[in-house]
């Protein structure tokens, strides 16, 4: 058993060797399209639910 569990983070170590990272600029541009995607998201829900509410009050007076 022991072996087993050397042998599975000798193995996980050389995958994590395998990765490569991407640089900072990438993440950071990466993170700023998908803030502005959910940012944009939102407000395109905002706007669904509040048309819907209107058309739903009005259909129910």
């Amino acid at each position: 058993m022991k072996d087993k569990i050397i042998n599975y983070f000798n193995e996980t170590l050389a995958e994590v060797k395998k990765v490569v990272w991407p640089d900072r600029r990438y993440v950071t541009v990466a993170s700023i399209i998908v803030l502005i995607l959910v940012f944009m998201t939102g407000v395109f829900l905002m706007f669904v639910d509040f048309g819907l509410a209107k058309f739903f009050g009005a259909l129910l007076k």
